[in-house]
């Protein structure tokens, strides 16, 4: 079988990961799950509050942006709330293939501007309708914090830029020794993880049990960077976050 050596820990949300442990054990492989990031709702007033203001004022957007499964899931919970219709003129874009597929299910009209290659800010950017951006207004839906680089890119395009951030990333609150001690139990040599704050999020749980001899997934270069400032040396660099990537680079080890 393709990945009978590997012990593969996947990282991904609760409830986001089944699909990848699936298909590494449908490969010979040994699959494990430990999330390092928690997705949980807001709890401040002030962000409450911020978000509800800004999804009563979505029909005066020109474009919409949802930058993961989780903006989608978080995101039309808000935006159903307030509007029953959605709003009309409105070009809804989605960040990766699962994002755009949960945006069709859900009755939005997304563009599935790209059906392979990287699926991430990059690849949007290249959109056709987000190319010329002055006098226009454009929303990213996220959760609170994260990457700013989508936003600046279209504010040098032009666009006036708001986040609807509906949601929040934290730390998930493992027992000390829970992680390393998983690494043990199940002789665990490869982790996958999925974006920059993951990566960052799985040093920081490892503590002082830093190991070295495992190989991470990541994807893109952007993520692999980011890794090897923290002291990384094995990295394998996917396509992009999706199981299909993920999976590709795991048969590439």
């Amino acid at each position: 079988m393709a990945l009978q050596t590997l012990s593969v820990l996947v990282t991904r949300p609760q409830g986001q990961a089944s699909s990848l442990l699936a298909d590494i054990e449908a490969a010979g492989g040994k699959a494990s799950h430990c999330p390092v990031i928690d997705i949980v709702e807001l709890n401040d007033a002030d962000q409450l509050q911020h978000c509800r203001q800004i999804i009563m004022a979505l029909d005066e957007f020109q474009h919409v942006i949802f930058i993961s499964t989780n903006a989608v899931h978080y995101g039309m919970e808000w935006i159903h709330q307030y509007w029953p219709q959605l709003p009309v003129d409105i070009h809804w874009h989605g960040i990766g293939k699962k994002t755009v597929a949960q945006l069709i299910e859900q009755g939005v009209p997304c563009s599935p501007y790209a059906l392979d290659g990287a699926m991430n800010s990059e690849a949007l950017l290249q959109t056709k309708s987000l190319q010329q951006l002055a006098q226009q207004k454009v929303l990213i839906i996220r959760g609170v914090g994260g990457r700013d680089y989508l936003a600046e890119q279209l504010i040098q395009r032009g666009a006036d830029v708001s986040y609807a951030e509906c949601y929040r990333r934290v730390l998930p609150a493992l027992a000390d020794g829970e992680l390393v001690a998983l690494f043990k139990q199940q002789a665990i040599n490869t982790v996958c993880l999925n974006s920059g704050e993951s990566v960052t999020n799985f040093y920081q749980l490892m503590g002082d049990n830093k190991i070295s001899d495992i190989t991470i997934v990541v994807p893109g270069d952007r993520v692999a960077a980011i890794a090897k400032q923290l002291g990384f040396s094995s990295i394998a660099i996917a396509d992009n976050a999706s199981d299909q990537s993920m999976l590709k680079a795991l048969y590439n080890l």
